[in-house]
């Protein structure tokens, strides 16, 4: 692919959403100086096409004919085969993703969410009596360990490996580290799956690992690369988003205290839940043209990719009025993409939205006037999914009665 191709009629900008050094410094807000642009090319990474506007960016994730999903992120994360469901198209994705909506769903889902709950009401009533804590570290990062210990079905110690491979993968483009991300989880879930077919490994019964095993599609049972392509990608799904969205949420609340007053109210969480995922969208995705194809105002030819940073959509002024502002009355906060749209929405996005309206309820519940430290250097970082290393937050502590 040409770095440029030579017959551009669009804006060329500089911009690497894993090394930007804005993105360094605010992954989120990094991408608000394009707003200009409706369409424009970057000849980093090889060359691809970066999309700003909610319309243009729904109209490229729904239309699965001219865009495929084969490579969803930019560079290529570098796993040996196309990962399932989300880099197949139509219609054999749609077999596969039937699959894991009926692991999901249901019971598993349930059992699911109430795990995350049990897991926010321990740690705010372990954490908010000492008055500070690294947010992240000490309740993001356990809250998603918790998710993937219930969806998995494995003892949570199995997690902090596993978050370690997901961080490697996802937000660095160093290929030796990804790929070494890459086959260090394989080698996890192809053991973990081993185990459960031999009935070595003992969970629940109803651990996404143990259903994979004797999983069917089409009627016949998942071969052994096809149940360990699917509890690699739920792996990595679980393992990041809810981490990063609770993180970025939670930063914008200490700097709005007027907010987490409203907050106090637990009626309001659910309202605020959407309206902060809308606003910090952390993932990026991308599609290549199938064909030459007109889309977002200019002529994208086959082969080309496209990047679509859901949090462009998510702050899209045409679509959203006054779109950096948390408006837990927005009328339309729901119709926002954090977890993507069309026939490749993310399947644990109401498990995800749950466990932030959790942590958003019985966080207020226990602890107000929250705000991070003078002085204190946060560390952020962009690439397929944007994320916040560290969050230090303190707050005042009523003396015992």
């Amino acid at each position: 692919m040409n770095a440029t191709p030579s017959d551009l009629d669009a804006p060329v900008r500089e911009f690497d959403h894993h090394r930007d050094p804005a993105v360094r410094i605010d992954p989120l807000t990094a991408f608000d100086r394009f707003r200009g642009e409706r369409t424009f090319w970057t000849p980093e990474l090889d060359g691809f096409w970066v999309l700003t506007r909610h319309a243009d960016i729904g109209a490229v994730l729904r239309d699965t004919d001219a865009f495929s999903s084969r490579h969803t992120s930019i560079p290529a994360a570098g796993w040996p085969r196309p990962l399932m469901p989300v880099e197949l198209d139509p219609p054999e994705h749609g077999d596969y993703r039937a699959l894991l909506a009926r692991c999901i769903n249901g019971e598993a889902g349930a059992a699911i969410s109430a795990a995350i709950e049990a897991e926010c009401a321990r740690l705010v009533e372990q954490l908010a009596p000492t008055g500070g804590c690294d947010l992240v570290l000490d309740f993001a990062r356990p809250l998603q360990n918790a998710l993937f210990a219930a969806l998995f079905g494995v003892p949570p110690e199995e997690t902090d490996a596993c978050a370690r491979w997901a961080a490697d993968l996802l937000q660095d483009s160093d290929p030796g580290r990804r790929a070494d991300a890459v086959r260090d989880f394989m080698a996890y879930v192809a053991r973990a799956l081993d185990e459960c077919s031999r009935g070595v490994r003992r969970g629940t019964g109803s651990g996404l690992l143990e259903e994979l095993a004797r999983a069917e599609v089409r009627g016949r049972p998942l071969s052994r690369e096809e149940a360990l392509d699917l509890a690699f990608l739920m792996g990595m799904a679980s393992l990041d988003t809810l981490t990063n969205s609770i993180g970025f949420s939670f930063r914008h609340l200490a700097e709005h205290p007027e907010l987490q007053r409203v907050l106090a109210d637990p009626a309001v969480a659910g309202r605020a839940a959407d309206e902060l995922l809308r606003l910090h969208s952390v993932v990026s995705v991308a599609r290549t043209a199938r064909r030459d194809v007109d889309a977002a105002g200019v002529r994208i030819k086959a082969g080309e990719r496209v990047l679509l940073s859901l949090n462009f959509a998510g702050r899209d002024p045409e679509r959203y009025p006054d779109p950096a502002t948390a408006d837990f009355d927005r009328p339309d906060r729901a119709t926002h993409f954090a977890f993507g749209f069309g026939a490749h929405r993310c399947l644990g996005a109401r498990i995800a939205t749950q466990g932030l309206h959790a942590a958003l309820r019985e966080w207020h519940r226990r602890v107000q006037d929250y705000s991070v430290p003078p002085g204190s250097v946060l560390l952020a970082d962009g690439g397929a999914v944007c994320s916040l290393e560290n969050l230090p937050l303190t707050w005042p502590v009523s003396p015992p009665r």
